[in-house]
């Protein structure tokens, strides 16, 4: 731990900084941009695009699986040190990916000939405007993936400031859009759909503008210049990686689709609602995942394999309790929060919420564990028991619905197999490759976590019933709940080595200020 904080603690802590005033931006930007699209598109509009932009998600497992093997390869080449691999791993990346851009295209033309031909529960009248959308989807999937490999440049380079841009520039964009339809007298589904294409596209050009200018591996690109054995090792890669995004997603959109389907567009409004505010707080863990991911493959590309546990513990703990401060204090008061945040609250939404935050905490407590397996390599086994898991919910919801079964039976599935199962998967194959200490990670991880939860569930529910008439009193025990975790978090989750590792980074962070 201590060399980890020697070596990387002013990189993490600037970076993680740049990541957090990005969250922070979008977070509130976020939260009126979905309250101005709901009131704009109407419920019933609102639940359309989410359905629509789930059933293309679904089919996205390509070209997030194809992203995550070129971040982790140039951040493995990087750690090594090796300048040639570097550029022979950028060139065949973007090989790739334009080619991936072109199957996946064509894929999501054949996949809209079954979607729009009785799998979507698509309002009577909605049909072209439905249409018109996915294509105006397709288009923005397109210019995403043909991006990825400049992505992997400023990750392997960790230039979070770059990347933190261009996300405070996205999230005010889509707020731009968002107004500007509320006052549109056209289709507004359908030029919101327009609208998101052409924001994709320019975000795309600013980022390979940036990149080509900055680094000389963007600037040395040649899609002649490519060595085979790297090609085949990132697909291998990514071919492994595939089958459990693959399975993720059909799962988890294929939920949304299966509600749809059963109960209709009002619902998928429900659970968009719900899939967007756990994303939003998602961030503020996966900010810090994104600070200290490249770190991590770096060690294990310097043979460094201690270190990179290590990094791997820290960011297990730290990534539920960042998590944790922001959603337990939520969680607790959700039907306040929704009320404040969208006026009309879609039914089932809350309950959607509190599930969907229920398995986010489980989730934090072995999220570090997935990036040092994939650190490692050899991921074939890893990834096919992970996606059996993964592929259970989607199966027994489909079931249970023909039975008559309540929406909430789709997450509480989810919990079960996705994210506990998958859980247990994670732990035994990390010690299995890369010799992750199981007992280790239940001390100084799950036992303070769940302590940690414990007591702030505790004091939450002693309080409460002092507290729960008025909108003032409600929002009085959230702000509580906030300061309150501070001193839990301290004195309980984190360990003497841990407080002194958190001081020592205040430290370097007021440093180049004096």
């Amino acid at each position: 731990m201590s060399f980890f904080v020697a070596s990387t603690a002013n990189r993490v802590v600037k970076n993680t900084l740049f990541l957090y005033a990005r969250m922070g931006t979008s977070i509130v930007v976020s939260v009126l941009t979905t309250r101005i699209l709901l009131n704009a598109l109407g419920a019933s509009d609102y639940g359309l695009y989410n359905v629509v932009a789930g059933a293309l998600a679904m089919l996205g497992f390509l070209s997030v699986s194809m992203s995550t093997a070129s971040m982790r390869f140039m951040s493995y080449a990087e750690g090594k040190g090796d300048i040639t691999a570097i550029q022979t791993i950028f060139n065949s990346s973007v090989r790739l990916h334009r080619l991936l851009a072109l199957l996946v295209c064509g894929l999501y033309v054949i996949a809209g000939f079954f979607l729009f031909n009785g799998i979507l529960n698509i309002p009577s009248g909605r049909e072209m405007t439905a249409l018109i959308v996915y294509g105006c989807l397709i288009f923005s999937t397109v210019f995403s993936i043909t991006i990825a490999p400049y992505d992997a440049v400023l990750n392997a380079h960790e230039n979070m400031f770059f990347y933190s841009l261009v996300g405070i520039i996205d999230v005010f964009l889509k707020l731009a859009i968002a107004i500007l339809i509320s006052y549109s007298d056209y289709d507004r589904l359908l030029f919101y759909g327009v609208l998101m294409a052409g924001e994709s596209w320019l975000l795309r050009f600013v980022t390979k503008y940036y990149c080509d200018r900055t680094y000389s591996v963007c600037k040395a690109l040649s899609l002649k210049e490519h060595d085979n054995g790297s090609l085949k090792k990132m697909a291998s890669f990514a071919g492994w990686n595939m089958l459990n995004i693959c399975a993720g997603m059909i799962s988890l959109y294929g939920m949304g689709i299966a509600i749809n389907h059963f109960f209709g567009t009002l619902l998928n409004a429900a659970l968009g609602i719900a899939t967007q505010l756990q994303g939003v707080l998602m961030g503020v863990s996966g900010n810090m995942s994104k600070a200290l991911t490249p770190v991590l493959v770096k060690k294990e590309g310097a043979s460094q394999r201690q270190q990179m546990l290590e990094i791997s513990y820290a960011g297990c703990k730290f990534s539920f309790l960042l998590f944790s401060f922001f959603a337990l204090p939520i969680l607790f008061s959700m039907p306040v929060v929704l009320q404040l945040w969208l006026k009309n609250v879609p039914e089932w939404t809350v309950l959607f919420c509190i599930l969907l935050f229920v398995s986010s905490l489980i989730e934090q407590l072995y999220y570090f564990i997935y990036h040092a397996i994939q650190a490692e390599g050899n991921i074939k086994w890893f990834n096919i028991c992970s996606s059996i898991a993964s592929i259970i919910p989607i199966i027994l919801t489909c079931v249970e619905f023909q039975l008559d079964f309540q929406p909430y039976w789709a997450i509480l599935n989810w919990i079960i197999f996705r994210i506990v199962m998958c859980g247990v998967i994670h732990l035994y194959f990390a010690h299995r490759l890369v010799n992750f200490s199981v007992v280790r990670w239940s001390r100084y991880v799950l036992i303070p976590c769940l302590a940690s939860l414990a007591c702030l569930s505790c004091i939450y529910w002693t309080i409460r019933p002092q507290l729960y008439n008025g909108l003032l009193l409600q929002l009085s025990l959230i702000m509580a709940m906030f300061v309150i975790s501070l001193p839990v978090y301290w004195y309980v989750a984190l360990s003497r080595k841990d407080r002194n590792v958190f001081a020592s980074m205040i430290r370097n962070i007021k440093r180049p200020v004096r």
